[in-house]
């Protein structure tokens, strides 16, 4: 083989196998006061986080930008479907939470020190209210709808 040819083959190689290399990326689990749990790229300060790798193959990400780019209507439509999926997903967790809220006599929760006990009428009402307040939030008709 000479070395003109050597050289092509290098070249091709160096060039697919880049395809196959995929970034690592740190992000971070956290949960706040209320319960609620976040996933960000930087740690959050004073409060307690777990670290995740996770694996980004950059090709595919420069791909999607290029898409988007290009098809900006194709983007937009897939997002907005994405979103009113998720608005539904709410709505229908939030019925079903204020179903069982509404409907059960005795309902269990954790006491903070891994056991059980049962829920107060106080601490049920305000988590119909909460509930309530999800669903109106999630399950409101939109002009789009």
């Amino acid at each position: 083989m000479n070395k003109r040819t050597q050289a092509i083959i290098s070249a091709v190689l160096a060039f697919s196998s880049a395809n196959l290399v995929a970034a690592e990326k740190i992000m971070y689990k956290w949960t706040d006061s209320k319960g609620e749990v976040h996933y960000t790229e930087r740690a959050p300060k004073g409060i307690e986080y777990t670290r995740i790798k996770t694996y980004v193959d950059s090709n595919a990400a420069v791909s999607a930008k290029a898409t988007a780019k290009a098809e900006p209507e194709k983007a937009t439509t897939e997002a907005s479907k994405a979103y009113t999926s998720w608005r539904q997903e709410n709505c229908t967790r939030a019925n079903e939470n204020l179903d069982i809220l509404r409907n059960a006599s005795r309902i269990g929760v954790d006491d903070g020190q891994g056991g059980k006990r049962l829920m107060s009428d106080e601490e049920k009402a305000a988590q119909i209210k909460d509930m309530e307040a999800q669903r109106d939030k999630y399950c409101e008709q939109t002009e789009e709808n």
